[in-house]
């Protein structure tokens, strides 16, 4: 995904196929939307974002994406494999889980 598009994307309004999350401590709400997602037509989360759209940094560690995975494999079933990326946008870190259709 190119810088400017992800930009666009943050920058919209949440909808049926974005949603905004500030940190991973939302972590119910992240695997029920990535359920929710995967049971209509797909879509994703940004991690590091507020509820008024605008870019916050999450610190994102070494195990960080792993442990996300583990969590959303562990408590969504049957399973689902979002695509999951760590990006940079406007000098700061963000997760984007991407959910298809299944």
């Amino acid at each position: 995904m190119k810088k400017n598009m992800l930009s666009y994307l943050v920058g919209t309004s949440e909808s049926t196929t974005v949603e905004w999350k500030q940190s991973l401590s939302e972590i119910k709400e992240i695997i029920a939307t990535i359920s929710a997602f995967a049971n209509t037509e797909g879509g994703r989360i940004f991690v590091g974002v507020s509820n008024e759209g605008k870019i916050i940094e999450i610190h994102v560690g070494k195990s960080t994406l792993e442990n996300l995975v583990n969590q959303i494999h562990q408590q969504i079933e049957p399973k689902i494999h979002p695509k999951i990326t760590e990006k940079e946008v406007e000098d700061k870190e963000i997760i984007i889980i991407e959910v298809k259709e299944s």
